[in-house]
């Protein structure tokens, strides 16, 4: 119950998943965020209804743009949520040792 409160910020998730955005932003996390209401990007290609949340420390940012020549891998995994169909994408770039960042 504890990490219910520090997790899940609102009872209802559209607002749970916007005041985690907030909180992002305001600790220098970069982060794209569409609701399923909000209109896509005009050149995206998705779907109107589409959710879309992509989260990204700025060490990982630098990381990134460091290693951008190596191997990149990308996990998709599905179900991670009480929502069917969602899926979890997670981009992971490879280090001078091997190592993911």
């Amino acid at each position: 119950m504890v990490e219910q409160q520090d997790i899940h910020l609102h009872l209802h998730d559209a607002i749970s998943v916007r005041l985690w955005v907030d909180r992002f932003r305001d600790n220098d996390i970069l982060v794209f965020y569409k609701d399923k209401a909000d209109s896509p990007p005009p050149t995206s290609q998705l779907e109107q209804d589409s959710f879309v949340l992509c989260i990204q420390a700025r060490f990982q940012l630098d990381a990134f743009r460091c290693l951008r020549n190596r191997f990149i891998r990308i996990d998709a995994t599905h179900n991670v949520t009480a929502y069917l169909g969602f899926l979890l994408f997670t981009i992971v770039a490879q280090d001078n040792w091997g190592c993911g960042e």
